[in-house]
């Protein structure tokens, strides 16, 4: 089932004010911004059509933590049948500034990958421990 993703202005307009928890209620991002599938899912799908102007990204879910938020989904062609394969699993990385979120790279924000301690937090990542593994470890 893709998800149906209304324009950036219609989006900015009904978010209103923010937050970013992963649980049910929002929690407050500097006050402008919602950490929830809904708020994510223009700036997710501009990210996705960034790197191929004919990709759809569907939605499954999101992780939030300190003012960040990573998005999990599929990314695919817009013209993928419903019935086959519809893309590869694709996480986005974003770090709420004021009313937007900005798309990150995992190679902006991850730090230092140690191969010796896989799973360790890197001391020079920007992105907040509590996403972390779902943003660059997936």
């Amino acid at each position: 089932m893709r998800i149906a993703l209304i324009s950036a202005t219609a989006l900015v307009a009904v978010a209103g004010l923010a937050g970013c928890s992963s649980s049910s209620e929002p929690e407050a991002v500097g006050g402008m911004t919602e950490c929830t599938m809904e708020a994510l899912a223009t700036p997710a799908q501009d990210a996705a059509t960034a790197l191929g102007a004919d990709n759809l990204y569907t939605m499954d879910g999101v992780t939030c933590g300190g003012g960040w938020a990573v998005t999990t989904g599929i990314l695919g062609p817009k013209d993928a049948p419903a019935d086959g394969p519809m893309g590869a699993p694709t996480n986005f990385i974003f770090q709420a500034e004021g009313q937007f979120w900005i798309p990150k790279t995992a190679e902006q924000v991850c730090g230092t990958y140690n191969p010796d301690e896989p799973d360790a937090y890197p001391a020079d990542a920007e992105i907040p421990e509590i996403v972390y593994p779902e943003g660059c470890l997936s």
